[in-house]
């Protein structure tokens, strides 16, 4: 076994022993030691990812490092902010009142020590739809004009398609994927990212009450550059993804503004940027930054979900949670037994209200498996993580091999997977994944027919 590899068991074996100091912890010194936890377990796996030689970026990108770091990063932040009550007083009252510090530090830990071990244990998986026809044997002019105009004419009727909801979301990105998987087949470099960019632009300006639209598109574009490149820790790159970093933190503080935080009533976008400045300065930026950032709350209510099952207030539901989406499509009037969302679960029990408004406060898909599992969420996030991280490195065959053009699908399934891991839960993840190929297919058959009909 080479060296390097050698070495990756090593940090992995330190990672399983620092993953399990907590449970030696009292609570009171557990609370106190909850960001060094995060942030000593976040260094190791930045360790883990140096002793990546040739894969860096692909484990940089891997459902099990998105996953972990998201978690760890917003524990680290979230726990400082609520320490030092720089969150909205309404999210302090909870917090206030948790007891099991020792237990939450060890669940999570260990889970995310199974969820980055499942990384290095793949599936040979298979994706062998029916292709009714071929994207890259088409003429590739047709394909790239006739998924502009659609893509075009979309965002012209999209002030009158709002009744679709979601769908038109869906539909809006699957057509922007086609167009970015074929800027990557065919277009040179600074082509592509003119590209990206109109197209993360044309989103803000017609997502501006989701801006995880646009945020979110940036994932695969990552994930489809990257596949050329190999991550090397020079300045220049450091100094690249800062920038990144920063422009994204930006972004998001724009968006904010266009959505009325901060009071400024921005008309757009251009005009938001103006109000950066004044927004920062303001004594609950932070708290809002935080909640727009969804740090506050993910922190809150993920730990708060451990804190109801160690006292009682929620029972373990084995299982119910993971299998609802076998059932999503059956009308809760046709089967009263229907198996409930991790969402609703525990929104009912923490402000049954608003539940019934229809808000929904999300919990980490860590704490999901927790509360559908317990200690044994430990085995089963391994089975999971080991399905993500087949279908993602299978999809980076395909990438490399030229083909995932025909294979768009497996692009936005890495896309949403981000909805995973915030808490959305795994029946939205299905839903949005079965239309999405839906749409997918018939694309192809309307490119067939009008196609065919162009050479008549």
């Amino acid at each position: 076994m080479p060296v390097r590899e050698t070495n990756k068991y090593i940090v992995l074996l330190i990672m399983g022993i620092i993953s399990i100091i907590p449970i030696f912890l009292s609570n009171t010194f557990a609370a106190k030691y909850e960001i060094t936890n995060y942030v000593i377990i976040q260094l190791s796996l930045f360790w883990l990812l140096f002793k990546f030689k040739e894969d860096r970026f692909k484990f940089l990108l891997s459902p099990s490092f998105l996953a972990v770091t998201y978690l760890n990063l917003n524990f680290i932040i979230g726990s400082w902010v609520f320490s030092n009550n720089l969150v909205f007083t309404r999210l302090l009252p909870d917090y206030k009142l948790w007891e099991h510090a020792s237990s939450r530090l060890f669940i999570f830990n260990i889970l995310n020590f199974f969820i980055i071990l499942s990384y290095f244990v793949t599936l040979n998986l298979k994706f062998s739809l029916k292709q009714q026809i071929n994207l890259n044997k088409i003429n590739q002019k047709f394909l790239f004009y006739t998924t502009v105009f659609l893509f075009i004419t979309l965002l012209i009727l999209s002030p009158y398609l709002e009744f679709l909801g979601f769908l038109l979301v869906v539909f809006k990105t699957a057509l922007a994927l086609i167009l970015i998987a074929y800027a990557f087949k065919k277009f040179k470099l600074k082509y592509r990212i003119m590209l990206y960019f109109v197209i993360l632009l044309i989103f803000v300006i017609f997502s501006v009450e989701s801006k995880r639209e646009a945020i979110f598109l940036i994932l695969p574009i990552v994930l489809l550059e990257t596949s050329k490149l190999k991550l090397r820790f020079k300045f220049k790159q450091i100094f690249i993804l800062f920038a990144l970093a920063l422009g994204l933190c930006y972004f998001i503080i724009t968006m904010s503004i266009l959505r009325n935080y901060g009071g400024f009533k921005a008309k757009s976008f251009l005009e938001a940027t103006t109000y950066v400045d004044d927004y920062i300065q303001t004594k609950t930026f932070v708290a809002g930054f935080m909640n727009n950032l969804e740090i506050s709350t993910t922190y809150l209510h993920s730990n708060n979900a451990i804190e109801y099952l160690k006292k009682d207030k929620l029972d373990l539901v084995y299982g119910e949670t993971i299998i609802k989406p076998i059932f999503i499509f059956i009308p809760r009037s046709y089967f009263k037994f229907k198996p409930r969302s991790a969402i609703d679960i525990y929104t009912s029990e923490y402000d049954i209200e608003f539940r019934n408004r229809g808000g929904s406060f999300p919990i980490s898909m860590q704490s999901e498996l927790y509360l559908n599992f317990g200690y044994l969420s430990f085995i089963f996030g391994f089975i999971i993580f080991t399905f993500f991280n087949s279908v993602y490195k299978n999809a980076l065959k395909l990438i490399k091999n030229n083909e995932i053009l025909n294979y768009i699908y497996l692009l936005y399934m890495y896309e949403i997977f981000l909805f995973v891991i915030r808490g959305s839960g795994l029946d939205i993840f299905s839903v949005y994944s079965i239309v999405f190929i839906i749409f997918f297919i018939c694309f192809k058959l309307f490119l067939k027919i009008v196609y065919a009909l162009t050479k008549t």
